[in-house]
């Protein structure tokens, strides 16, 4: 009995020991925190079954510089599809809140992605470039993406949310 309390006793203690902790990966860099906050998240569930999740980010709203608004709204889109099918394009429709559909999509290969994009890019899914062409400020302030599917229904992305300052 004696031994089995000095055991447990040890094993108390050493449990209790200070131990370094790696904070450095909980919390997030201003470059990180910035992708974050210009990046939306959404899914269509049909019939009880997730048909199609959807990540979005604004690049313009994450790096001004390399994505200027004079140039137009630019987002990076990366997709699920529950089905298996490569059709995104096909099957699903993306509009801006001003109805406005995409200038340009640019289909991506995992290969091709670097940095932020490629750290949060859903590994098992599609990628695309989005370009829409410049949106006036009101449209800017209330940005918002609008997926939808004839038959699934559409959820709605939106980025208009002020950021924290950098």
């Amino acid at each position: 009995m004696l031994k089995y309390f000095i055991y447990l006793s040890v094993l108390w203690f050493v449990g209790c020991a200070d131990h370094p902790v790696n904070f450095i990966k909980l919390t997030p860099t201003s470059l990180q925190e910035s992708y974050i906050q210009a990046t939306r998240k959404t899914e269509i569930i049909y019939q009880e079954k997730t048909q199609i999740i959807l990540i979005a980010t604004h690049l313009n709203a994450f790096d001004e510089e390399a994505y200027p608004k004079q140039k137009g709204e630019i987002f990076f889109v990366s997709v699920y599809q529950s089905d298996g099918k490569k059709d995104f394009l096909k099957a699903y429709n993306l509009v801006l809140n001003s109805g406005q559909k995409p200038l340009k999509v640019t289909p991506l290969k995992a290969s091709e992605l670097q940095g932020l994009i490629a750290e949060y890019a859903i590994p098992w899914g599609e990628y695309y470039l989005l370009e829409f062409s410049p949106q006036n400020k009101r449209i800017q302030d209330r940005l918002s993406i609008t997926l939808s599917h004839k038959k699934f229904g559409e959820n709605t992305l939106n980025f208009g949310f002020k950021a924290i300052q950098k």
